[in-house]
């Protein structure tokens, strides 16, 4: 008889960094400020599947939706600043 191959309900930090593209700290970091959802077992975080997927839809940015106006202003631009010349105190 074969075993089926059962995919986990739950992923690593380690899992989740590699997806992001971003160090395990990173993770961590977004688990202890709350905007990833996670389980703590033992002293390893556990995200579930339904989580993961939830933060992922929140922070990717929709394909469907028209393109943003450009944010810089004609000043920017030439200027090359995030922030025109003059406006930082």
């Amino acid at each position: 008889m074969q075993a089926a191959k059962v995919r986990p309900q739950v992923y690593t930090v380690a899992e989740i960094a590699q997806m992001l593209a971003v160090s395990p700290r990173v993770v961590r970091d977004l688990i202890r400020k709350g905007d990833l959802p996670a389980l703590r077992i033992g002293r390893a975080y556990r995200i579930p599947r339904k989580a993961a997927a939830a933060y992922l839809a929140r922070v990717m940015p929709a394909t469907t939706r028209a393109a943003a106006k450009s944010r810089l202003r004609l000043d920017d631009a030439q200027s090359g600043f995030l922030f025109p010349v003059g406006t930082m105190q």
